[in-house]
């Protein structure tokens, strides 16, 4: 999958320094990735994952000290697309609580 967010990751992680590595290995697992459906990405994920509506996943990261909601564009077998993944919420459990996860986006830096 390509991982058009990364950096949205890597910020995020210099901020809060527990959740870097785990960030880290999060992105390195979409950036392997090639998943097909919803199932596919929670069957093989390494982080715990929800699909939820509107095309998106929640990973819980760190013992789920943190969330991470991304939007996903699924691999095409047929157009040899990869698939794209984009960050659209990254916070803390309690701050997950707050927002509406179907339509919450992060602001362009």
């Amino acid at each position: 999958m390509r991982l058009l967010s990364r950096r949205t990751l890597e910020r995020f992680g210099e901020a809060h320094a527990d959740s870097r590595q785990a960030l880290a290995d999060l992105a390195g697992m979409v950036e392997a990735a090639r998943w097909r459906d919803a199932e596919h990405l929670r069957a093989t994920s390494s982080f715990p994952a929800r699909p939820i509506g509107n095309k998106r996943v929640v990973f819980n990261v760190k013992g789920n000290t943190y969330r991470v909601i991304v939007a996903v564009r699924y691999a095409d077998e047929s157009a040899e697309h990869n698939g794209v993944v984009i960050v659209k919420f990254i916070g803390s459990h309690a701050e997950y609580d707050e927002i509406d996860p179907e339509t919450v986006d992060i602001p362009p830096a």
